[in-house]
């Protein structure tokens, strides 16, 4: 039986991590497998809109050590038959092929970083060049296991402005779940190609020339590692508290690389959400 999957997509307007975070990252998973917990779209509903508004305290860039807190907008609508559509996750289907087994395939943007975007108070990516954001194509499988969810993501990016390919494995845990409270351990682990390493990480002869970074050739290999906690308080059927706490850990390639400065960061958000 064909069933919506929600999934619940973040929108960083003016807390902007310009650099490209992995779609499948913990607070994401958190949203989706907390939300299946009450089910609100198995109400007999074709459709399934949900809106939200809260704050997010995080760095500006991946990588860097300039923290920057401001809105965060979200939302997302699903149909039955498996289409979907969110903020920062562009469009898709999804199918159940039962209530273990889920899968997804979407199209959706890919991240960007400018040249003022500050990786500390003092630094910034003069003489980079931009990242434009382009179109990529991405597949999801999920697999629930009583409490634990495991989950693949494949990115690929679809023009030379976003070439490169990533994948992600997730792991989230229900640590505790009633109809006043839920909480999940998050965690993932992700890996790039050489061309997405080398387009965010690397630095070129001219590019080392114009901004200042030592050259730097990024391979293929692990990005990043990921663990947190997210949290879902029920105020009514409708409206719901969710809030996320996570850890990001820069990996091989990624972690060596003169554009980032720190390894090591973290990220905080709180959503009022509203489903209808």
């Amino acid at each position: 039986m064909r069933f919506p999957i929600i999934f619940s997509f973040i929108l960083l307007s003016q807390v902007c991590l310009a650099e490209e975070t992995v779609l499948n990252s913990s607070t994401e998973q958190g949203l989706s497998r907390l939300q299946s917990l009450w089910a609100e779209a198995s109400d007999g509903k074709n459709w399934q809109v949900a809106a939200g508004l809260g704050v997010a305290y995080a760095p500006e860039v991946m990588g860097g050590d300039f923290y920057k807190g401001g809105a965060m907008p979200s939302f997302d609508i699903a149909h039955r038959s498996g289409f979907f559509m969110g903020t920062s996750k562009g469009i898709g289907w999804s199918y159940a092929v039962n209530p273990d087994w889920q899968a997804a395939i979407f199209l959706a943007p890919s991240g960007e970083r400018k040249e003022k975007d500050r990786l500390t108070d003092k630094i910034n990516f003069k003489g980079m060049g931009d990242i434009k954001s382009a179109a990529q194509a991405g597949a999801i499988l999920n697999y629930v296991l009583g409490d634990l969810n495991l989950s693949t993501v494949l990115l690929t990016g679809l023009s030379d402005k976003n070439r490169g390919q990533q994948l992600t494995l997730g792991a989230d845990y229900t640590v505790y779940d009633s109809e006043n409270f839920a909480l999940m351990l998050n965690s993932s682990l992700t890996a790039s190609n050489a061309d997405y390493q080398q387009r965010w990480y690397g630095v070129t002869k001219q590019q080392a020339q114009k901004s200042g970074f030592k050259a730097y050739q990024a391979g293929s290999g692990l990005t990043l590692g990921t663990v947190g906690l997210t949290g879902l308080v029920p105020i009514t059927k409708e409206l719901r508290l969710i809030s996320s706490l996570s850890y990001n850990q820069f990996l091989g390639d990624a972690a060596d690389s003169p554009l980032v400065k720190s390894k090591g960061s973290g990220e905080f958000s709180a959503l009022l959400q509203y489903t209808w």
